[in-house]
């Protein structure tokens, strides 16, 4: 492991196990890390208040950020790293600027700037701004950085014989739960397995979808889960899997992180993001790109045997890849 005298807080958004993924790749390279939930919280009202950007909150921010500050006031930060950067207005990004003055603030949006409340407004308040989105680096004039897969997928096991043909785990938001059960009930009619995993962050959401999301009558209550996966059983569920399902947000561009996660882990797509198609890993036969609208399964896609890319082409979705171009002057 690299060493260095260098410090990082960091502010990333409980999700998946990213926060972990995100604080080990700069340990890796050797930094001290301090890591923080982007939200003072996980409840309802706090995201939905973050999201919907209510000025009524922003006081319990600010008291977070504060908390956080006075936890570490004995310590000099190199770097303040925000993830999503949801939470974050210019009130917050000026009380860290001012208790930590010479550490280089660091945006990264791994959501699109549009589905971010004040997106374009964060990105003046930092020193560095990167997108894993390509249309916004465009759009904004901001570097593109993808979502690097974690460590924890370099090491799949082996497997003799897969659980499931398809697998899908992940947030039931905008057009997911209709195109995944469309999915499923042609996998099932191929004689096919598939493991589906629908996330709901809570029961509220769920109903408020029920309610304004037409494509939620899909899938029943007893089909939502509340409690998200541990990235180990992430790991064991995708391993144990032939395919790999991935459903962008309409409002998303570029790539998710499920195409690139599933890298080193050498697994099949079956994707509604044509976009994967301008990427260098992409290869049609690893990739099933599918219309949105009236998305097909084709049966022939399950016979063949994933291609692996060149480790020239993986290193560029590394951990190591990601902090070395976040860190370049």
């Amino acid at each position: 492991m690299p060493t260095t005298d260098k410090k990082v807080l960091i502010f990333c958004p409980k999700f998946f196990g990213y926060d972990k993924r995100m604080a080990d790749a700069f340990r890796n390279a050797g930094f001290e890390v301090s890591l923080y939930d982007e939200r003072p919280n996980n409840g309802f009202i706090c995201k939905v208040s973050i999201r919907l950007n209510f000025k009524f909150y922003k006081p319990v921010i600010r008291k977070y950020i504060a908390k956080v500050i006075e936890e570490n006031k004995n310590t000099k930060f190199d770097y303040i790293f925000v993830v999503k950067g949801e939470t974050m207005g210019q009130a917050e990004v000026e009380m860290l600027k001012k208790a930590y003055p010479e550490a280089k603030t660091v945006l990264y949006f791994w959501d699109s700037v549009e589905n971010t409340p004040d997106g374009e407004k964060k990105i003046a308040l930092y020193d560095k701004v990167f997108t894993f989105d390509p249309y916004d680096a465009e759009k904004y004039n901001l570097p593109f950085l993808s979502i690097p897969y974690g460590k924890e997928y370099t090491k799949p096991e082996r497997v003799e014989k897969y659980d499931y043909d398809v697998a899908f785990i992940g947030t039931a938001h905008s057009v997911r739960p209709r195109i995944v059960k469309q999915i499923k009930k042609q996998c099932e009619e191929m004689g096919r397995k598939c493991f589906v995993y629908f996330y709901s962050p809570h029961i509220l959401v769920y109903f408020f979808n029920k309610l304004t999301n037409r494509d939620y009558k899909y899938i029943s209550f007893k089909e939502i889960n509340f409690k998200s996966i541990s990235t180990e059983e992430v790991c064991r569920i995708y391993n144990s899997s032939r395919c790999v399902m991935d459903i962008e947000h309409p409002k998303q561009h570029g790539t998710t992180t499920r195409p690139v996660e599933m890298l080193p882990m050498k697994k099949k797509i079956i994707t509604t993001n044509a976009y994967v198609s301008n990427f260098e890993f992409y290869n049609k036969n690893n990739f099933l790109i599918i219309d949105r609208e009236n998305p097909k399964l084709d049966a022939d896609f399950f016979e063949t045997e994933y291609l692996p890319v060149e480790d020239d082409v993986l290193y560029k979705y590394s951990p190591e890849k990601f902090i070395e171009t976040l860190l370049e002057d």
